[in-house]
């Protein structure tokens, strides 16, 4: 019998860029094991939705303005341990659509 080691699936229209060169960012969102974008959308506890980047290194306040000029919603950075940004609102397509732009 044939098993399969790929537990994850990788979003095909969000896979990375081959040859892009991304030293010149302030900030790094790395991809998660199985190479999707760490980008969720969590409900918060008024029963509203918002859109939380996770894995991010370096300047995250930069990322939080650059995410607030995109969504046209104030984001800000996460309190906690890790480093992520939030910004009310489901804007998952958008960040992902982004973020590969960028060829993160």
């Amino acid at each position: 019998p044939y098993i399969c080691q790929w537990r994850w699936v990788c979003e095909r229209r969000f896979l990375r860029k081959e040859g892009t060169d991304t030293k010149t960012l302030p900030f790094l969102v790395r991809r998660t094991p199985s190479g999707n974008l760490p980008v969720y959308v969590e409900p918060s506890q008024k029963g509203l939705k918002f859109t939380r980047v996770r894995r991010v290194f370096g300047d995250a306040e930069h990322l939080a303005n650059e995410v607030s000029r995109l969504c046209g919603a104030e984001a800000r950075v996460g309190r906690g341990g890790r480093k992520a940004v939030e910004v009310p609102g489901a804007h998952e397509q958008k960040i992902k659509e982004w973020l590969q732009h960028l060829g993160l």
